[in-house]
């Protein structure tokens, strides 16, 4: 998105501004056609105010938090004791479908009388009216890290001028505990986060077990804002059982909130599930997928997609028979199945792997398509290799040498097409695999 550099106008009876912020970035409320929220970090507590408006001068509507800045604190035997900014999340309510607007947040010299102002707008577009939007397109990354080749992934994205909004599969910063690694993070993001709405689900590398207390993905809960069925609702660790900040594996209990969600955007319904909680049929999760997947109208919606972190369709020989995945796929499989679920995309393993239509690992048209999209530029490296040479009948395309990301543009009811984009050279559109997809739930 293109940024402006001039001088916003604000009302005079603006409220007092921070002095600096930092680490801004968006993603769509309840109703993505009507609500944005605007997240940022202060170094003090001031107050949670954003200025916008239809022209990058004249920002006359102005939106404040109902709750204030909050810091979150976080122990790690092996990076000590860190406390985070002020963590601000502002929402725009009432805007207009599928509408460009300019936001930014006031800010003052803490030794001047002078009235706070936006220096920087910066701009968003929200999404199209529920049931319109073709084409509507999404990027699709994994587990990216703050490398060199994360740092590419996002730099293509960002010259991707098709991109409507960013779905990420989990392990965004790779903080692993060292919870400075989190602002770095935010900051590598920045100049595509504060234009483009991004969507997000916890990982492993989320989890971040809390020395002190026991709790877990406190930094992933408090930094980002989904938009949320409920507040989030977690049960601690007992304290000092975790040997690991991040294990593959745990027995988590952390529902709502960030951990899963959905919304609508355009044509299509996004639902985000949580790999590390409980994903058993007496879950709480798993009401609320079998709850959502029975409202969902299909003649406004037609494209269902879902995200997560742990494969459940995945040759290579990394994070094979994992809990996480074992359950999860044991319990709501047939719930994918029965609803027509189009393509499920999911992180974890270091690599790219697409797979055909498949329903409990036999090749069935009717059932969706899984596509790990874990090769975003993670610090660890690509996957060690395969099960097998040879790939199983269900998988359709597999690569862990290169760094990525996908594209999903669903261009009408019936198709979408995806590809997937190389990090080689400087060249954006180098894609090694592509696809059409024709909607299931339209087949007889």
């Amino acid at each position: 998105m293109k940024l402006s550099i001039l001088l916003a106008l604000i009302p005079a009876a603006a409220a007092k501004g921070c002095t600096s912020t930092t680490q801004l970035h968006i993603a769509g409320g309840q109703d993505s056609a009507t609500e944005m929220t605007i997240s940022y970090v202060s170094a003090e507590l001031c107050d949670s105010t954003v200025h916008y408006g239809l022209s990058d001068t004249e920002l006359t509507e102005v939106a404040t938090s109902k709750t204030p800045a909050t810091t979150y604190s976080h122990h790690s035997k092996d990076h000590g004791a860190y406390t985070s900014g002020y963590i601000h999340h502002v929402t725009l309510t009432g805007l207009s479908p599928k509408t460009t607007y300019y936001y930014g947040i006031p800010t003052c010299d803490a030794y001047s009388t002078d009235p706070c102002v936006v220096d920087q707008p910066f701009e968003f577009t929200t999404a199209p009216k529920t049931g319109t939007g073709y084409p509507t397109t999404f990027a699709i990354v994994g587990d990216l890290g703050q490398t060199i080749n994360s740092m590419q992934t996002v730099k293509h994205m960002a010259e991707d001028e098709d991109i409507n909004a960013i779905l990420h599969a989990g392990d965004m910063s790779y903080s692993d505990c060292e919870q400075p690694r989190w602002d770095s993070w935010f900051q590598m993001v920045e100049f595509l986060s504060v234009s483009t709405p991004w969507y997000v689900c916890g990982g492993n590398h989320e989890a971040e077990y809390n020395d002190e207390t026991g709790e877990t993905f406190t930094a992933y809960e408090a930094r980002f804002r989904m938009p949320q069925v409920k507040p989030a609702e977690q049960e601690p660790q007992a304290v000092g059982s975790q040997d690991a900040c991040c294990p593959s594996e745990g027995d988590y209990t952390y529902d709502f909130g960030n951990a899963f969600y959905s919304f609508e955007y355009g044509p299509s319904t996004v639902i985000f599930l949580n790999s590390y909680t409980h994903t058993t049929e007496e879950s709480k999760q798993y009401a609320w997928l079998v709850d959502t997947l029975k409202k969902i109208d299909r003649s406004l919606t037609p494209w269902v997609v879902v995200l997560f972190h742990c494969p459940w369709y995945n040759s290579f020989s990394d994070h094979q028979g994992e809990k996480q995945q074992t359950d999860m796929k044991g319990a709501m499989e047939d719930l994918f199945i029965e609803y027509r679920v189009n393509i499920v995309f999911t992180g974890h393993v270091h690599g790219y792997e697409r797979t055909h239509n498949v329903a409990k690992e036999v090749l069935d048209e009717k059932g969706p398509s899984y596509v790990i999209i874990g090769d975003g530029g993670n610090r660890e490296g690509h996957a060690a290799g395969f099960l097998d040479p040879s790939p199983p009948a269900w998988s359709a395309f597999r690569d862990n040498t290169i760094f990525g990301h996908g594209t999903l543009e669903l261009a009408n009811s019936t198709h979408a097409y995806f590809n997937w984009h190389k990090n080689v050279g400087t060249d954006l559109f180098e894609v090694s695999d592509c696809v059409s997809f024709e909607n299931q739930y339209f087949m007889k």
